[in-house]
């Protein structure tokens, strides 16, 4: 019922009480007194985290990982880790290029084997059947297009958007498809 309830809010049907979903981030990382950085790149661990956290805050759905820097890592960013939040992104294959060989420079479309996704869908692997048991949904949260085009380009973005805006309008195509396939591999966790 909890879950069904969360379902149909987010699809914008009228429910008869607004759903719970918290925003765990990397809180679940300090229940398990365990680093952020081994908990956003452990598979058991994020799958206990998410249903410690289902079950310490009684949530309608609960997100299996909540990383602004996933889609990033995937491309080839370069993390920084933090021991108490998620990562920040330092390097990518797009900062300091000229805006013209932006487009040629787009790194490859990421699937199921990149970055830390092999991980992400292990820990949804484990984590679902026993949010299922609890009727609580596991939720998915993608990065969108302009996050993913900031963390690729960084501030050159801002400059592109006004000098090169064919650059700026590619970039922000191929960043929708990069959220789209984020969005698609947590639909099938």
């Amino acid at each position: 019922m909890a879950k069904e309830l969360l379902i149909r809010a987010l699809r914008g049907e009228r429910v008869e009480q607004t759903p719970w979903l918290p925003h765990i981030g990397t809180h679940a990382a300090q229940l398990l007194d365990v680093s952020a950085e081994r908990y956003l790149q452990d598979a058991e661990l994020l799958a206990r985290g998410a249903i410690l956290c289902a079950d310490h805050y009684r949530c309608d759905g609960i997100p299996l990982l909540d990383d602004p820097q996933m889609e990033a890592i995937a491309l080839g960013c370069v993390p920084h880790w933090s021991e108490q939040g998620p990562p920040s992104i330092v390097s990518s294959p797009l900062y300091g290029l000229p805006p013209e060989q932006v487009i040629a420079q787009f790194p490859p479309l990421p699937d199921e084997t990149t970055g830390r996704w092999p991980t992400v869908i292990a820990a949804g692997a484990r984590a679902k059947p026993e949010l299922e048991e609890r009727d609580v949904a596991l939720v998915g949260i993608a990065a969108g297009p302009c996050t993913i085009a900031y963390q690729l380009r960084g501030l050159a973005l801002f400059t592109d958007l006004f000098r090169h805006p064919e650059s700026a309008v590619a970039l922000f195509a191929y960043a929708g498809q990069v959220s789209a396939i984020s969005a698609r591999i947590y639909a099938e966790v």
